[in-house]
């Protein structure tokens, strides 16, 4: 530890320059708030130019995009040839179709993690650029735009709504008008994310409310969050909002969940945290 004398020089009780350890600090900070467009916000690997979603090609080779070989309903990936998974089979979806970019898994779940957990917030216009092409690329035709909200007490101690970043990026891209208050939680409910299919539908239900109802109705909403897992997040929001007379509602997500069977748990235990997952 330094002595008296050298702390009225300006050193710290760690033996670091104050100037220095502010300079640190404001590094860190800028950190979480800029990237530069010419590094793979995957892996830091240098990009020869800019690219959309922000990935290099080893990145994205390591990622799996999704295509043709999901559910028609959910959007999430599917082992055989079917249609539909089996919870969209036997549970009831209200929104009209969700799709997502890439499954939760590798780089994209670990962008999710930054984003959500890690204070990231620059990954949202990253994240966006590759939901805006899935939008164009599903041919959605949508007239507003609407985020997942949180309550207040976890948007508070996070100190954001992942989805509303999401979401403001989004609809700025495609020039569609942003939503924001028309829908919010009312309901601090348990995590989603320890919870199997049948525990989250209850869990969700009642917890989101229509505030704007003259704002709904009639429009062809998208609904815009990180991750789809079952679905019961979003299909309690599209159920609140066509009971606003909304004329239909879709979901757009980063990533999506392999199906798992409604028996099972959805996550490892690293994927325990106290927020809530679609």
């Amino acid at each position: 530890m330094k002595t008296g004398t050298e702390a009225k020089r300006g050193y710290g009780v760690f033996g670091t320059r104050r100037g220095d350890r502010a300079k640190i600090f404001f590094r860190k900070a800028r950190s979480l708030l800029y990237v530069d467009r010419c590094v793979c916000v995957g892996c830091g690997a240098e990009l020869p130019q800019s690219v959309r979603g922000g990935l290099c090609s080893e990145c994205l080779s390591r990622s799996i995009a999704l295509g043709s070989d999901i559910c028609a309903k959910c959007g999430r990936i599917v082992a055989n040839e079917a249609d539909y998974c089996d919870t969209c089979i036997n549970r009831d979806r209200h929104f009209e179709k969700a799709r997502s970019c890439f499954v939760y898994d590798g780089v994209p779940k670990k962008l999710i993690y930054g984003l959500k957990f890690g204070g990231k917030r620059y990954l949202a216009s990253f994240l966006a650029e590759s939901m805006t092409d899935r939008y164009l690329d599903e041919n959605y035709d949508c007239d507003c735009v609407i985020a997942v909200p949180l309550s207040e007490k976890r948007k508070k101690k996070r100190g954001y709504n992942q989805s509303e970043l999401l979401a403001e990026e989004i609809s700025g891209q495609l020039k569609l008008p942003l939503l924001t208050g028309a829908l919010e939680k009312i309901r601090d409910n348990k995590a989603q994310a320890k919870l199997r299919v049948n525990e989250r539908e209850e869990n969700v239900r009642g917890a989101y409310e229509v505030k704007d109802k003259a704002a709904v109705k009639g429009k062809r909403i998208l609904v815009v969050d990180d991750v789809i897992t079952t679905g019961a997040t979003a299909s309690e929001v599209a159920h609140m909002l066509y009971k606003a007379k909304a004329r239909s509602v879709k979901v757009l997500t980063y990533a999506s969940t392999r199906y798992t069977a409604p028996s099972e748990n959805i996550f490892d235990e690293e994927d325990v945290y106290e927020d809530e997952m679609v």
